[in-house]
């Protein structure tokens, strides 16, 4: 047994203790890194562990609650993921540990009892979500037991943080919770965590001098690579090939809507292979049906939304493909990690397009709709109560019509779901009420706070641009951005991303001369306009294809003729991901140089940092003779 510091070490048969834990999981070593976490949690040292998926993060926190339930200890798990939670007690149930999910899943008469059985501490580990410490019953069940609370392990740790990639308001209770109940050991975990994150995560949940592990980030085997795609039926070529050629096993092709997601499923099914698709809008029958088809090697692909992944453990995926750029780097590395488990070669791949940063922008707005749209929806309601009635599809379009300016679909649904979640809205049979939330009910609606969150998230997905346009090494990029300090150094390589795969066989991907003057031009033009225009005007004024005779004698007017609009627009995007430009935020959005722009501009700062290989102009093909 590799735990040296296990606290009751001096007791008898401690050891033994250990080993028969570690043999109800089928195991007789921990991996790396996993002992040191049990033996700082056996310790009572608050523990923040980053580790990637599928590095054994569960085991971190049930090793020690079996050890602990073995002298009445009780561990408290708290999850966000009710799937996730549902396969884990499935899992310790099955290996003869008591553990229970108290979820929203089971009714009044399950939740009483089990609500009593925790009471009566029936169980080694008790899972929750966040929201469950709203319910007086739970936390008085919690209060009954807290001298025999041992252990309180936060899973998705990350979500608590507001500079984090999938921050839930519900996780800021958790800090209360910890100096309510006062539990010896506190254990987080996550897979996802850059250094902001990590300080956060430990400040939010006051944690004394907490141990900080950050593990196991690179994965040799997986080699990342990013294909540019054209229109809907090019890219949808490319990701059909991409399936077709995968190196056996089964291929993970993620989607940024729902709607996209059938698309792609779609267009795989033409082409002959067997696909089944993936998200939170299909009923629970479909998901598992298709999850079980998934896991059981009957498919050639599944083509899933975010709601697809978390907890699902399957060795062989030989592919991984986001036919549409993820919103984050935490996103990204998280999904493309579930390919690969078994250690064999894998490829993760984007597929992209810089039109799907439009997309994904306009999911960030609606997801974080504006205070002034949020009041205005609840004043209507509050004033003409008469405009909730009927079904939700109904009354959004009706306030829709009524609202200010045009409020999209995915909006007005994102404002009345958080008015909803904060008790501003209720339901009763006939539709929906404007209400005064009961203080204490509800999570207080933090507007600003919901900003700075669109803010965060515009950050990431500016971040994942720069990788796409990233002209050095990709798993570099990645690992330096999570503060993987073996990785800190921009020069590293891992010789196996497509761009050092380039550069090893004497494809460079540094600018020539003719390209360093090209981007010079852009971007003195850029300057020169003094952020009056967007993207569009700009190319049009680079090459010369605008008639507004104002700009005739600028001389960067014509600076690239000859080049096309659209590669244009991706150089533009691309000196965006190399931070040189910036874009404004607004109903017209323009463009900017920055300092590093400016310099680069005029000579005194490197190129290296742009990369052409998504925007290198075309040429034009040659017209047909006709016969």
């Amino acid at each position: 047994m590799l735990i040296a510091r296990e606290s009751t070490s001096e007791a008898p048969g401690a050891t033994d203790v250990l080993d028969r834990a570690l043999a109800k999981f089928g195991h007789t070593t921990l991996r790396a890194g996993q002992a040191d976490v049990i033996s700082d949690i056996f310790a009572g040292r608050p523990v923040v562990a980053v580790m990637p998926t599928g590095a054994g993060k569960s085991l971190c926190y049930q090793l020690p609650a079996v050890v602990l339930g073995e002298r009445g200890g009780i561990t408290l798990v708290v999850s966000p993921l009710i799937a996730l939670m549902k396969d884990q007690v499935d899992s310790l149930l099955a290996r003869g540990v008591p553990a229970v999910a108290l979820t929203s899943q089971a009714d009044a008469g399950e939740q009483r009892e089990i609500l009593d059985g925790i009471r009566a501490g029936q169980y080694t580990l008790v899972y929750v979500a966040p929201e469950r410490f709203r319910s007086p019953r739970f936390v008085d069940a919690l209060r009954s037991i807290a001298g025999r609370l041992a252990l309180i392990a936060i899973d998705e740790a990350h979500c608590i943080s507001e500079w984090g990639h999938d921050f839930r308001p519900e996780y800021r209770r958790l800090g209360e919770v910890i100096q309510t109940f006062g539990a010896p050991r506190i254990a987080c975990f996550t897979a996802t965590a850059t250094p902001e994150v990590r300080e956060d995560i430990a400040q939010q949940l006051g944690l004394v001098d907490p141990k900080l592990y950050v593990r196991g980030f690179d994965r040799p085997n997986l080699t990342y690579s990013v294909v540019a795609a054209g229109g809907a039926e090019d890219k949808q070529g490319k990701l059909a090939d991409l399936v077709r050629m995968r190196e056996g096993g089964v291929a993970l092709v993620y989607a940024a809507t729902r709607k996209n997601a059938e698309k792609y499923a779609g267009a795989l099914t033409r082409s002959g292979m067997k696909v089944r698709v993936y998200h939170a809008g299909l009923g629970d029958t479909a998901r598992e049906e298709t999850q079980d088809r998934f896991m059981a090697g009957k498919l050639d692909a599944i083509v899933a939304t975010n709601a697809f992944g978390m907890g699902v453990d399957k060795s062989d995926i030989r592919l991984v493909v986001h036919a549409d750029i993820p919103r984050s780097p935490e996103a990204y590395y998280q999904e493309a990690g579930r390919g690969g488990r078994d250690g064999k070669p894998t490829r993760c791949v984007l597929l992209f397009n810089a039109g799907d940063i439009r997309l994904q922008d306009f999911l960030i707005d609606a997801s974080y709709p504006s205070a002034e749209l949020m009041r205005g929806t609840w004043k209507l309601l509050r004033a003409t109560p008469e405009l909730g009635r009927g079904s939700t599809e109904a009354v959004e379009a009706h306030l829709r019509e009524l609202l200010p300016g045009e409020v999209s679909g995915a909006s007005m649904s994102a404002i009345i779901r958080i008015l909803e979640r904060h008790g501003m809205l209720q339901r009763d049979e006939l539709g929906l009420v404007a209400a005064r939330p009961e203080p204490g009910v509800y999570p207080t609606l933090d507007v600003d706070g919901m900003q700075r969150r669109a803010d965060v998230e515009r950050r990431k997905l500016k971040t994942m641009v720069s990788y796409a346009y990233n002209p050095r090494c990709r798993r570099q990029y990645m690992l330096a951005y999570f503060g993987d300090l073996d990785w800190t150094d921009a020069s590293r390589r891992c010789g196996a991303c497509d761009n050092c795969v380039a550069v090893a066989h004497g494809r460079s991907t540094s600018l020539s001369d003719k390209e360093t003057k090209a981007v010079r031009s852009l971007l003195l033009l850029v300057g020169a306009l003094q952020g009056r225009f967007g993207r569009k005007r700009i190319a049009a004024i680079a090459n010369a294809t605008d008639d507004d005779d104002r700009f005739i004698e600028l001389p960067e007017r014509g600076s690239l003729r000859g080049w096309p609009t659209n590669t244009l627009l991706d150089l533009l995007r691309s000196l965006e991901g190399a931070s040189m430009i910036e874009t404004s935020r607004g109903e017209y959005p323009t463009l900017t140089t920055t300092r590093l722009g400016d310099l680069a501009a005029i000579g005194s700062h490197d190129l290296s940092s742009v990369s052409l290989s998504l925007a290198s102009p075309t040429k034009k093909k040659a017209p047909r003779k006709r016969s």
